[in-house]
Formats: C-alpha cells, structure tokens, sequence
C-alpha cells in the first residue's frame, strides 16, 4: 500500500513568523508532505508498529491503513461512575473482560473495581490495553503507545497486549509509537520507521507461519527501502 500524507494549515505571515522563515529557511514550514509502501496489502498480519518522531505523520498513516474511524484512545471514553471491570465491552463476557485485564499484566483484582480516573498511571495503561484487546475481532489504531509510562512498564505492557491480541480474536491492529525500546517486545509483523523511511517485515515461513526469527535489541529498522520522505 502507498500512503501519501500532506498536512496542511494557513501559512501565516506575521513579524514572528516571516523572521522564523528568513532566519531559519522555513518557507514551507506551513505544510508536512511525506510518502511511504508499506506491506500491508496482505491479510496475514495481525499487528503493525508505526514508530518515530513526533510531528513524523504516524498520526496520519495510521489513519490512512486502517480508516479514521479505527482510532482508539486507551484513556479517553471511559465512565467516571463505573468500576473497569463494568466499563470494558459491557455487553461482553464477564470472563473475557477480566481474563483481558489479566493477561496484561492488570492483576491487582482490587483495582477492578475501581473508575479509571482513581487508578495509577501504569494501571490506566493496562486497563486501556484490556479494553482494546476486548476489541480484537475488528481492526483498530493506537495512538501514543506507551507513551506515557515509565520504559519498563511499557516494555511489559508491549509484550502482554501483543499476546493477547494474537490470542483473542481476528482483528488487526496499527500501534503508533516514538519509542523504539518496545519493538522486541512488541514483536510486531511489521515496524515502519518514520525517521528513516523504511520499513522491516517480520520473515514468514514457507507455511505461512511467523518465522522463529524475531526482533531483537539489535535489530535495526532497516532493509530494503520501501519509502521515502519527502519535504
């Protein structure tokens, strides 16, 4: 799939802003354009990272592969009069919401029945991770994965969401992200790097099956170049 991102606002001409273009060489700073082939034309992939810097367009990409409507926002939507264990998918199974806050690392059975805004900052992470991998039999969009817990409850929450993402249901899944610490624990199919432009696919195996071969902490988002950005 080609994407082709081109975020737009008013170019403005203020003293501020004509110094800021004269002295810093920003004519077109008004504008972001970036292009980018991806491998997600294929239907066997279940989770996708799209990792780097902010203002990189990762926003926009995830929009564009899987549809504005797919965005989710983990801490955004959730009751303030409702423990988690009744706001996460209501109409769902009792079994499946708290094996869901379970299998990602939510175990402290107390904080269950709690609202969201009362938990901890690592718990409303992991309760928002719950609530999304209850929504694993359609295809959704997260933005600013991990982005706001410390690196070592991100990394955990990383490897729990894609096990119970794979595990619970057919969906698929666009993780937005500007850390690069959770791609091994991620494991994702594939990770597309905004900073340089490329993209590494997870290796198949001749079944179809993912390949024994992983992402590591050496493993650099790099191979054949299937994009690049434009300014």
């Amino acid at each position: 799939m080609r994407i082709d991102v081109h975020n737009q606002c008013p170019d403005f001409n203020g003293y501020r802003a004509a110094r800021v273009k004269s002295l810093f060489n920003a004519e077109r700073g008004n504008e972001f354009k970036a292009s980018f082939d991806i491998p997600v034309d294929e239907d066997d992939w279940k989770i996708g990272l799209v990792v780097g810097p902010s203002g990189s367009g990762k926003t926009s990409i995830g929009r564009k592969i899987l549809g504005p409507d797919a965005l989710t926002d983990l801490y955004g939507g959730w009751p303030v009069d409702t423990p988690i264990v009744e706001a996460i998918a209501p109409d769902g199974d009792f079994n499946a919401v708290t094996g869901a806050l379970a299998s990602v690392g939510l175990g402290d059975v107390p904080s269950w029945l709690r609202p969201f805004h009362a938990l901890s900052n690592g718990q409303q992470f992991r309760a928002g991770l719950a609530r999304a991998a209850c929504q694993a039999d359609g295809d959704i969009v997260i933005d600013e994965f991990t982005s706001v817990v410390d690196r070592q409850i991100a990394k955990i929450g990383a490897q729990a969401f894609a096990k119970a993402w794979r595990r619970s249901g057919g969906g698929r899944v666009v993780l937005l992200a500007c850390h690069y610490d959770i791609i091994e624990w991620l494991q994702p199919d594939w990770v597309l790097d905004t900073a340089s432009g490329e993209v590494k696919k997870k290796p198949r195996s001749g079944q179809g099956r993912t390949s024994s071969l992983t992402f590591s902490r050496s493993t650099l988002v790099t191979g054949s170049t299937l994009s690049s950005i434009t300014t």
